[in-house]
């Protein structure tokens, strides 16, 4: 009996810890970056209202003699669209500008459709499928997770599969939330 009961409070105390919550838009964050080469990463989040984020990003990357620095400006428009077997995960729409300079200079565009979730209030994931223009136009497959050490500080890891010349990119940081 006792085994019984230990078991339903086990079982209790993850559901309630699985409760969800609204997925953080607000923060910044700094890491490493592999891409191309190896370097640092800059971005920043923001949820300027109830259904828009804007986010920008910065990265330096390097390889031999090349450097390589990126910037992108873009927006989510976090859609009312629910999906059947997971009610309480985010979607949205994005899209946005991206500009390389130094060593390589151009300009494009992106757009795509993202998922985002808060697992527990300690992790939450992103998904998302984009289309890019800079360069030699590629599709891109990423995902993240966040772990949030404290309500404000969290480690963030992502990769991006990449179509193309396009190589993939894998990011190591730490972001703080305000």
């Amino acid at each position: 009996m006792k085994k019984l009961m230990g078991v339903g409070c086990a079982v209790a105390l993850g559901l309630a810890s699985m409760q969800a919550t609204a997925v953080n838009w607000d923060y910044v964050g700094v890491g490493y970056v592999d891409h191309f080469g190896s370097g640092a990463y800059l971005n920043l989040s923001h949820q300027l209202e109830p259904r828009w984020v804007v986010r920008a990003d910065l990265e330096r990357v390097s390889k031999h003699s090349v450097d390589v620095s990126q910037f992108s400006l873009g927006a989510n428009y976090l859609t009312e669209f629910k999906l059947d077997f997971a009610p309480e995960v985010q979607t949205y729409i994005l899209g946005g500008l991206q500009h390389a300079f130094e060593d390589a200079s151009d300009t494009g565009i992106y757009a795509g459709v993202g998922l985002a979730h808060k697992l527990t209030p300690e992790v939450e994931w992103f998904t998302e499928l984009s289309y890019h223009t800079i360069g030699r136009d590629y599709s891109s497959l990423a995902g993240g997770i966040a772990f949030y050490i404290s309500p404000d500080w969290a480690a963030r890891t992502s990769v991006a599969l990449n179509s193309g010349n396009r190589s993939n990119e894998f990011r190591l940081g730490v972001s703080y939330s305000f």
